[in-house]
Formats: structure tokens, C-alpha cells, sequence
């Protein structure tokens, strides 16, 4: 796979056009009951003069936020239900951007929900993200002046659906080249059949897993009772 990559790098160094190119490894991940989540290799050419922001968004979804306040003397915790919150969030970029920096630059704010604006909200949904080890902020590795590498690892919490792979090549803190890839994560087997079923046959799916409740529950007593 190593060598694979290298040809690639070699091909794309070798190339006419200056404009930036990356691609990964690997642009399909299946999940199923045995997944432990997924190495990717992200990989291309950059101009040695302009600066590379590479952002992954997973598929936005409604999901829960939980914060903790103070009332009186306890602290509890509060349930925020969020409409947009991606399965997964990744900036790899040359040299190190600050989400600060980041923030500067409209044309990336206005494109990714998740970095919009400075505000607290989007700051605990990103901490919650990066507690899950969904949300990463990172530096591309540079070799040889214009080829750049970055191996990270998909986890094996995450949700199916597309996650855009946009790449922005900036320059005197303008964007100047645009491009963007997908890459595929899709539930197979029994993972699939079992969601797919909770979804579409809620009542089935409770039966079946009281079913195994009983089984599995007299199968131990039983076991107990042979000791």
C-alpha cells in the first residue's frame, strides 16, 4: 500500500498544473459487528507557496448535548437537542491553522456548520466531538517541499453516511482552489439488518431482544445451578 502511495505522490509531483491534489487510501469503509474502527491514509501535492486547509464533515444528524450548570448548591446536567451536528469532524492543514485563523476566512466558516462562528454552543458540541473522538485538528505532514501525508484513524463509534473531504488552498488569506472528494462509511451484515429493523420495526425488534433477554437470563441461572 506504501509503495502504492508513493507512485501516486510521484505522479502528481510530476504534474503540470500547480494547483493542490490529494486523495486517499481507501474511499470506502464497511462497518460491521467486528469493526474497530479504520486507519486512513490522506495523501497529495500542495505549492510550496500557498497554505492547505483539508476539512472531513461527516453527514449532519439530530443528536444530544449534555452540559453540566450550577443550580444552588448541585451541579446537574442539561440536555440540549441539536438539529445539525456532523458524525465527524477532521482540519488537517499546512502550516498548523488555529481555529481562530480558521474563523478569518469566510469561505470555510460559511461552508461547515460546525466552525460558523465563535460561539459557545458550537464550542461544547466541538469538546463533546473530541471526547468521542470524532473531531480532530491536525498538522499535514510535508514531504520532499510540496508532498504532504496525514495517517489518522476513523473510530469504531462512527455513524454510516458520506464524509465530504473538502480541500482549500489558500493564499494572502484568500481561498484560491476548491476541491472536494467523498469518502463512503456503510453498515454490512447483521449491524445493518438489526438497525434497519429498529428503525422500520420498532415492536419486532423489542420482541426479539426480550426474547433473548428471557434465554440468555435461564441459560445463567441454569449454568449457575450445574456449579
Amino acid at each position: 500500500m506504501l509503495k502504492i502511495i508513493l507512485s501516486t505522490l510521484l505522479i502528481l509531483l510530476t504534474s503540470n498544473s500547480w494547483s493542490a491534489k490529494f486523495s486517499l487510501d481507501k474511499f470506502n469503509i464497511e462497518i460491521n459487528s467486528n469493526f474497530l474502527g479504520e486507519e486512513i491514509v490522506l495523501f497529495g501535492q500542495k505549492d510550496e507557496e500557498n497554505d492547505l486547509i483539508i476539512i472531513f464533515e461527516g453527514t449532519e444528524k439530530k443528536g444530544n448535548l449534555f452540559t453540566k450548570s450550577k443550580k444552588g448548591l448541585l451541579w446537574i446536567n442539561e440536555k440540549q437537542e441539536i438539529d445539525k451536528t456532523p458524525s465527524f469532524f477532521g482540519i488537517f492543514s499546512n502550516p498548523k491553522y488555529s481555529l481562530n485563523e480558521i474563523f478569518l476566512l469566510p469561505t470555510l466558516t460559511s461552508n461547515h456548520v460546525l466552525i460558523s462562528n465563535i460561539s459557545e454552543r458550537l464550542y461544547q458540541i466541538r469538546t463533546a466531538l473530541k471526547a468521542k473522538g470524532l473531531y480532530f485538528e491536525d498538522e499535514l505532514q510535508i514531504i520532499e517541499k510540496s508532498l504532504f501525508i496525514k495517517k489518522f484513524k476513523i473510530p469504531d463509534n462512527i455513524s454510516a453516511g458520506d464524509i465530504k473531504v473538502s480541500l482549500y488552498e489558500i493564499k494572502n488569506n484568500e481561498v484560491i482552489n476548491f476541491s472536494q472528494k467523498k469518502l463512503n462509511i456503510q453498515k454490512k451484515g447483521l449491524t445493518s439488518k438489526l438497525e434497519k429493523m429498529l428503525k422500520n420495526q420498532s415492536f419486532i425488534y423489542t420482541i426479539i431482544l426480550v426474547v433473548f433477554s428471557i434465554i440468555f437470563s435461564l441459560l445463567s441461572n441454569w449454568l449457575f445451578r450445574k456449579r
